[in-house]
């Protein structure tokens, strides 16, 4: 779209903005910046099920900082918490 744009922008005949084309592409960039700033969330490492309720907990500004308080796993009842605890028992009496 730039190269399309731009020709129509800087020529004579037609915008005549000559260097001002940099304002205009420099003001869009800042503009990007506050979207990705302010409305993309953070959501590396997370599954789908987590980024929804980081969406329900958190704002995207403040989302960096989330973590979640379960897994899906636990939730659905996927998990034997007691197998893990006697795992650990295990290796504590055999050291």
């Amino acid at each position: 779209i730039i190269a399309v744009i731009t020709p129509y922008m800087v020529g004579t005949d037609k915008g005549n903005l000559g260097a001002k084309v940099f304002w205009v592409w420099g003001s869009l960039c800042c503009c990007c910046l506050a979207y990705a700033y302010f409305l993309v969330p953070e959501t590396k490492g997370l599954s789908l099920e987590q980024v929804d309720r980081m969406f329900e907990e958190c704002t995207p500004r403040t989302s960096s900082k989330w973590r979640p308080h379960t897994t899906y796993a636990s939730e659905m009842g996927f998990t034997d918490k007691g197998a893990v605890h006697h795992d650990v028992a295990e290796v504590e009496h055999k050291v």
